[in-house]
């Protein structure tokens, strides 16, 4: 019966340092992960190319003006803090006015409408700071009688840049 006994209490004792063993035999390891966010400004215009045709008038007064606020709008996407929208044209001696305000603005402040020239760049949207953005871009067209017919082609350019 001891012999039984001690038999039990080895066996119990191999089964325990057995356990122990492959608990101590378990591997693990660890590694490192960085995530790292850098600074992200972009804009983009969506609805493409438009033409604003003025070739109405009342008799005795200067042609209507050519509106559209439906063709285009501007998104933007910022993380950092401080940041405007700018706009401006390359054309350098347009004959007849074109004018944009930013209308339906979401992330942003819009600024007063804006009159097209290349005298620099022009506020269009301030107040954004790490944040999605988007609005409704109004085009204006107009031109009085002594001015004629004709076309100004214009590339509008829009900056996501540091604000005030």
């Amino acid at each position: 019966m001891k012999k039984l006994i001690v038999g039990v209490v080895l066996l119990g004792g191999a089964l325990v340092l057995g356990l122990i063993g492959l608990a101590m035999a378990a591997n693990t390891d660890f590694h490192t992960v960085t995530v790292q966010v850098l600074a992200i400004n972009e804009a983009a215009i969506t609805g493409g190319d438009l033409t604003l045709t003025i070739n109405t008038a009342t008799a005795g007064q200067e042609p209507d003006d050519a509106v559209d606020n439906t063709t285009c709008d501007l998104a933007w996407t910022t993380n950092e803090a401080t940041k405007k929208i700018t706009v401006e044209t390359n054309l350098a001696a347009p004959t007849f006015t074109l004018k944009v305000v930013a209308q339906n603005v979401t992330g942003g402040t819009a600024e007063t409408e804006v009159t097209l020239s290349t005298t620099g760049a022009n506020d269009f949207v301030t107040a954004i700071s790490e944040t999605t953005g988007g609005c409704d871009l109004q085009y204006t067209a107009s031109a009085t009688a002594a001015q004629g017919i004709g076309s100004d082609v214009h590339t509008v350019t829009y900056t996501l840049t540091a604000g005030p």
